[in-house]
């Protein structure tokens, strides 16, 4: 090999290195593209990078994956609502008639296990969809929903059961009208054992497998509702985008100092598994512009199952419309 190649090879592992980190005790500097108007969802893995993205109107709704769990979510962030109407015997009668009188049912953003069908569980065995019957280990639902879907219909839902054995969700929709019935089950359910959820869609009929494996993310950047004021005592349901921590993660924000030189131990805080802990504030937006900043000194440290600890801080964020996110990263322990 001549010195001329040598030269090269060499020249471009120092490139390749000085792309990876910066100078600032080996940060790592990563853009995360949601593309443009933040359509997609994108899981991100501290280790590895992007693990997974996907558009996120794919799905409706989603279902827990471990056994002795019965958590659904809705996809909110894809414009879907969810309402209850009542018990199992309004399956008939139940339509759209003032459905704006009724209050949307969202995901508890610092909860997963805490869905849109889960909210006003009793505790116990019940579910808030549905009370799991100990001696079939299934449980039975007694609601109904009207639930408005990615592609902007309305259809009532009905969440039969999520069987035991074999592990399987059973459910049934339909137009308001009851016409075009559907009763399907996704079973099987078990077998997606290396994800936290299994996203289906409605409007398609079929199973998405959106998120990765479990162990191959840690941040999920999204959309999703929040309540913001708007006048004294009234707040409206308002889509941001923001990050969430895997389920089997915990993390921590610190503020107050400077995020390049900030450590989980400069607050008095504990680490969390709420999942929203990082969430959509990190950013600030300037009501007469309309533009952008940064909030100033303000880090999270997430800490990882096996115990491995990162710290991660924002640098930039557009709009949604743009869907780039700029942020770095650093293993502190």
């Amino acid at each position: 090999m001549n010195k001329l190649m040598m030269l090269f090879i060499l020249s471009a592992i120092l490139l390749a290195s000085c792309h990876k980190s910066n100078d600032n005790n080996n940060e790592i500097t990563a853009t995360v593209s949601m593309e443009a108007n933040s359509t997609n969802d994108v899981y991100y893995g501290f280790a590895n990078g992007v693990a997974g993205s996907n558009l996120r109107t794919d799905w409706d709704i989603a279902f827990s994956v471990p056994l002795q769990t019965a958590t659904i979510l809705i996809n909110e962030g894809a414009g879907v609502e969810l309402y209850c109407i009542g018990d199992t015997s309004v399956w008939k009668s139940a339509d759209t008639t003032n459905l704006q009188t009724r209050i949307p049912r969202f995901n508890n953003k610092s909860n997963w296990s805490d869905g849109a069908f889960n909210l006003f569980a009793t505790g116990g065995f019940n579910f808030g969809w549905g009370t799991y019957n100990i001696s079939v280990h299934s449980v039975y639902g007694d609601s109904i929903y009207i639930i408005k879907l990615t592609d902007g219909s309305y259809k009532k839902l009905f969440i039969r059961n999520r069987i035991g054995s074999p592990d399987t969700y059973v459910l049934r929709w339909a137009n308001i009208d009851r016409s075009e019935q559907v009763d399907t089950s996704i079973s099987g359910v078990s077998s997606f054992d290396k994800k936290h959820f299994v996203q289906y869609s409605l409007v398609n009929k079929k199973v998405v497998e959106a998120e990765p494996d479990k162990g191959n993310w840690d941040l999920l950047f999204t959309r999703y509702i929040v309540k913001v004021p708007a006048g004294p005592g009234v707040f409206l349901n308002y889509p941001v985008t923001g990050v969430l921590i895997n389920p089997d993660e915990q993390g921590i924000k610190v503020t107050g100092v400077a995020p390049e030189n900030a450590n989980y131990t400069d607050t008095t805080a504990s680490f969390t598994s709420q999942a929203d802990i990082i969430g959509w504030d990190w950013k600030i937006n300037d009501p007469t512009t309309r533009l952008y900043s940064i909030a100033p000194n303000t880090s999270y440290f997430v800490k990882l199952s096996n115990g491995v600890i990162y710290r991660i801080y924002f640098t930039n964020f557009v709009s949604s419309l743009d869907g780039n996110i700029t942020f770095k990263t650093k293993k502190v322990e």
